[in-house]
């Protein structure tokens, strides 16, 4: 086994207080998921940690890092292994934190528009959640389906989105973490505004879990708009695409998602998934895909109208107007899956 291996901090003896900790079940040393839990999505890499341990409360997390402090083990969290900059990667060898168990939506507050959240939820999951109470958690990254909101807070993940809505920093107001020396804290207050001390909720987002793990989550949540509308359009040459980008803004247009895909990775994916939805026309070298959200439909048709004017003359081709949510939904999974 490769916890008892030479030089090694992790021994035997640690094996057995983890498993005192968290109950043998969830202490796992075969080699078979030392290789799973050793790579995430960050191409071909792969380094498998000692011993994979998935704990379910703070205070458990607490025990195990007093340890692994003591000891000096290396610890690695990790949420659904979807990353691709190598966050989740145990390259150090040691205790590879697994967050998985840790799923549960605590509390959703509508009226105070926020909900707490443990970090191994998956992000979909939240915002159907929250959108079934009207309700609206705008980061979406292209792993939606699969990543845990816990991972998106490492990685201060965003998604097309981000454009009008910003990135996970915008939305997060406290944190529950718990430290390497293993102390418990909350990062800030459930408020808006909060300007007492260093923002350690801030400091925290986006630093991939070297600085602590996170054991609780309380986002802000806005109105879930009532209507959104979508189009794709096709253009000759990347560099007109992007110059029609930057034209959308310049215009006083700010759409809700905004995303932009090469010819290549197109045809790659529909290669993939066998989907013909949207026709690869010869000479086409890029798509754009735009969203418009609100709540009033008419001012939202009329902005679409205005931008495919705007569009049109940065060598445009002919542009599809999404019809239904399925088509909405066809398009964004062609578009933003990762190949």
């Amino acid at each position: 086994m490769n916890s008892t291996a030479p030089g090694s901090a992790l021994r035997q003896q640690h094996i057995r207080q983890f498993k005192t900790i968290i109950g043998d079940e969830y202490v796992l040393t075969d080699e078979e998921y030392l290789q799973q839990y050793g790579h995430d999505e960050t191409e071909n890499l792969c380094y498998p940690p000692e011993v994979v341990l998935r704990p379910c409360t703070a205070k458990e997390i607490s025990e195990i890092l007093k340890i692994c402090n003591a000891e000096n083990i290396p610890v690695t969290p990790r949420g659904a292994g979807t990353g691709l900059s190598g966050g989740a990667l145990p390259h150090l060898g040691g205790v590879l934190l697994s967050t998985e168990r840790m799923n549960k939506i605590l509390c959703i507050d509508e009226q105070n528009l926020q909900v707490i959240t443990e970090p191994g939820v998956i992000t979909e999951v939240l915002q159907e959640a929250v959108k079934a109470r009207g309700l609206f958690y705008p980061p979406d990254p292209a792993s939606k389906g699969s990543c845990f909101i816990g991972g998106n807070i490492a990685e201060n993940s965003g998604g097309p989105k981000a454009v009008k809505y910003g990135v996970v920093k915008d939305y997060v107001l406290n944190l529950e973490i718990v430290l390497p020396n293993g102390e418990i804290i909350w990062t800030g207050a459930n408020v808006l505004k909060n300007a007492t001390g260093y923002n350690l909720t801030q400091l925290i987002i986006g630093s991939e879990g070297t600085l602590a793990v996170v054991t609780k989550i309380v986002l802000r949540l806005i109105p879930l708009p009532k209507y959104d509308l979508l189009m794709l359009a096709p253009f000759q040459s990347l560099e007109k695409a992007c110059e029609a980008v930057s034209a959308i803004f310049r215009a006083g247009f700010t759409p809700s998602a905004l995303e932009l895909i090469e010819i290549d990775a197109l045809k790659i994916v529909s290669a993939t998934t066998g989907d013909s939805s949207i026709p690869l026309l010869a000479g086409t070298e890029a798509h754009l895909i735009v969203e418009v959200d609100g709540n009033h439909l008419e001012t939202l048709m009329t902005e679409m109208e205005s931008i495919s004017e705007v569009l049109t003359g940065y060598d445009c081709g002919e542009i599809y107007f999404a019809d239904n949510e399925q088509q909405k939904n066809t398009l964004w999974r062609l578009l933003c899956r990762k190949a």
